[in-house]
């Protein structure tokens, strides 16, 4: 067994979802990276007692390419005794739908059918192929788009029933393990396609930044590591908050945010109303809607109100900040008031 096996065999035992006598999901398109982490699983797997089902995405956006993509992890499964799970998908159907990017869309029905997989085999967790090359990546994607700490934090090594053990690994090193083992994987031609924003991270963005900083990759890295700790700490706490200051009622929160919300570090202010948010079934804060929100409270005026993404409403009034599902936004509000407005004009003129 050479050292990069052994290494990537204790990166997947150590996982908290790798679970002896339990069943787990490997994600694998058929690229190094996930076919790499799902040789190693079966490894593994043979000596742990872990059932190993292999799933595999279809998401019909290459053709003949991406079907002999899903052939080749049939192929492959079928050669090691492995069961392959297969899910076919309409991102593209998706994305018109819901006036989603085609990147966007393909990612949301991936995650869907993997968890449907991970379901229907009870299983511990999904793993996935994502390594330190991916982390740096998204580190910088999510700067790009404009991001706080859980933006820099990346993506975690387990995050609910979604496991990443590869995150300390390089692409080198999976592409290395394949060339050991003699596996032959398929590239994604997508992969060159530089209008698209990771693609083109990669492959100019990244290498640029190598110029000056030969270790850049590694370093956001651990940038995404610390952030994630960080970020961690200040969730423990505003949860500690909301649950000494808060209440819920059918779905709807409310927290104190009078002297006591006052006297926290805005650092944490900040955390109380993203978990707020978040836990009234809310979507991720801007810097700006916290901004807003921060300044409602300040001015202390009573029944102002701020719609935020998630379609979640926030009211202050009487020292105490809530948050409630709001289906229909304030701008919805704004015109129907204004047409019937118009309404009773031309009512009033016959």
């Amino acid at each position: 067994m050479s050292i990069l096996e052994e290494g990537m065999l204790r990166c997947v035992r150590s996982s908290a979802l790798w679970k002896p006598g339990a069943a787990a999901v490997a994600a694998c398109s058929g690229g190094a990276d996930s076919l790499a982490l799902t040789d190693i699983m079966r490894k593994a797997g043979e000596a742990d007692g872990v059932d190993v089902i292999v799933a595999h995405v279809q998401h019909h956006l290459r053709g003949a390419e991406a079907e002999s993509d899903a052939q080749f992890v049939a192929d492959y499964c079928a050669g090691h005794g492995l069961v392959f799970w297969r899910a076919d998908v309409d991102p593209a159907a998706l994305a018109a739908r819901e006036t989603l990017s085609l990147e966007d869309a393909a990612r949301r029905l991936r995650y869907e059918a993997l968890e449907a997989c991970r379901q229907q085999y009870a299983a511990s967790g999904i793993f996935l192929g994502h390594h330190r090359d991916d982390q740096a990546e998204t580190v910088l994607l999510n700067l790009i788009r404009g991001a706080g700490i859980r933006g820099l934090r990346g993506m975690l090594s387990v995050n609910g029933f979604l496991a990443r053990p590869f995150l300390e690994l390089s692409r080198r090193d999976t592409e290395c393990y394949c060339g050991e083992e003699g596996l032959e994987y398929r590239t994604d031609s997508t992969n060159d396609d530089e209008s698209l924003k990771r693609n083109w991270i990669r492959r100019t963005l990244l290498p640029l930044l190598e110029t000056q900083n030969p270790q850049i990759r590694r370093q956001l890295a651990q940038l995404a590591d610390v952030a994630a700790a960080d970020e961690a700490y200040l969730e423990r706490q505003a949860l500690r908050y909301m649950n000494a200051y808060g209440r819920e009622v059918f779905g709807t929160w409310d927290i104190a945010a009078g002297a006591d919300f006052a006297a926290l570090p805005l650092a944490l202010q900040r955390a109380v109303i993203r978990v707020l948010v978040r836990r009234t079934g809310g979507g991720e804060l801007s810097y700006d809607h916290v901004r807003k929100v921060l300044e409602m409270i300040a001015k202390g005026v009573g029944n102002k109100a701020l719609d935020v993404p998630g379609h979640v409403r926030l009211i202050y009034v009487n020292g105490r900040l809530m948050a409630g599902k709001n289906e229909r936004s304030r701008e919805a509000e704004r015109a129907a008031k204004l047409a019937k407005k118009e309404q009773q004009r031309h009512a009033s003129q016959y």
